[in-house]
């Protein structure tokens, strides 16, 4: 069994917490970049009360409001060369996933001073450059989503080359992140539904895909999708729910903070696919996942059915012993089917404007970024090209 967690974000956790963001940012830093999104954090308020909050502790701010949906590597290296030029000395990433993981790449970036994408592993042609700095960095998520609040990655496109894909390394976790619910009220329905489908994506993907005994593991990961599962209903019908937004906040720290994932071998194929989508596409990653999600599971069930029919008993409560495997393996696939249908969180790639135009450029995108210089990507069931292709006609 491998194991690996190197956590070493302290989360501040709850309604009301994000007043400490100026007492706590002292701590860390005289001056800091703002990295955040070009509009949301200015509509609600949120980045005008940041700036007082660090004003008033003594903080001086710079701010870099040009931050993308799946975040540029060239946007990145703008906002990391204005760092360098204005002598800011931490960086915090202030809004959704896109934010966060900007800042994350913005702190490498400006400290080592090289672009951002000659760090990121592009193909085994390319043997990417090591991080061996980065700036503080600090994190206030205002999505339930990525959990890149409590965690050291980053995912990057490269809209030149239409490439999108990871940065892994542990300076990259942050000092300490904020992590107030209530600035997750104002999130819509559909950016909602999306960072719900993506926390259910981050248990979800190596429970299916690792064939190791990790009963330990596999309930974490359970516990986590049944909350998603009862309260993103909740959310998305009522956005001032401060409940159910409180427990899809921390489902979404906890997800992909080390401790659900640790000791599973399994790869993460649904996320691998999603990137190459809004690589080309520029989708919501939310969207791309819930997309694909059900389609690759059932494509690869067959080969770990018995992790299937776990599924449909402990999240559905479906009576397995009295159905054959390969109808208890069908029945929780079409359980949470319906469940996506009825929450509204089902789609497909035609209903994002999505044709099968470009699946073998996309197939080929995610073997070379992910199959690490084989001409598959692992999974339970190894993809490869024909495989891929195939659940993308499947999402059609």
């Amino acid at each position: 069994m491998k194991f690996q967690w190197a956590n070493t974000t302290r989360v501040i956790f709850g309604v009301g917490e994000i007043e400490r963001l100026g007492e706590e940012s002292a701590r860390i830093g005289k001056h800091a970049m703002i990295v955040t999104g070009k509009s949301s954090t200015k509509k609600t308020g949120l980045l005008d009360k940041a700036v007082k909050l660090l004003n008033d502790s003594g903080v001086k701010t710079m701010i870099f409001d040009k931050i993308e949906p799946n975040p540029r590597a060239a946007t990145i290296d703008k906002a990391a060369s204005i760092v360098g030029n204005n002598g800011c000395d931490f960086v915090i990433g202030l809004g959704g996933g896109s934010a966060m993981d900007a800042s994350k790449a913005v702190a490498v970036a400006a400290s080592v001073g090289s672009k951002i994408w000659d760090h990121i592993y592009s193909g085994p042609d390319k043997t990417p450059l090591d991080v061996t700095s980065a700036l503080p960095i600090v994190t206030v998520p205002t999505l339930a989503a990525t959990g890149s609040e409590a965690n050291g990655g980053a995912v990057i496109t490269n809209w030149k080359t239409k490439e999108k894909a990871p940065l892994i390394h542990p300076l990259m976790f942050p000092r300490f992140s904020i992590v107030d619910p209530a600035l997750t009220t104002t999130v819509s329905r559909d950016y909602t539904a999306d960072g719900g489908v993506d926390i259910i994506s981050h248990v979800m993907e190596s429970y299916f895909s690792c064939t190791d005994y990790t009963p330990l593991q596999d309930r974490f990961s359970e516990g986590v999708i049944r909350t998603v599962m009862d309260h993103l209903p909740r959310a998305m019908a009522n956005g001032d729910d401060i409940e159910a937004r409180t427990q899809l906040s921390w489902c979404s720290t906890v997800a992909l903070c080390g401790i659900v994932n640790s000791g599973r071998s399994g790869g993460f194929p649904l996320h691998w696919m999603e990137h190459a989508v809004s690589a080309h596409y520029d989708i919501s990653h939310g969207r791309g996942l819930a997309i694909l999600m059900p389609h690759l599971m059932r494509y690869t069930a067959e080969t770990n059915p018995d992790k299937y029919v776990q599924f449909a008993r402990n999240i559905f409560f479906a009576d397995t012993n009295t159905m054959s495997r390969d109808d208890a393996v069908d029945a929780g696939i079409a359980m949470f089917e319906e469940w996506m249908k009825k929450t509204g969180v089902y789609f497909t790639l035609s209903d994002v404007g999505i044709d099968s135009e470009k699946f073998e450029t996309m197939a080929d995108d995610i073997i070379r970024l992910y199959g690490h210089g084989n001409d598959f990507i692992p999974n339970a069931r190894p993809l490869y090209k024909k495989d891929i292709i195939r659940i993308f006609e499947m999402a059609l």
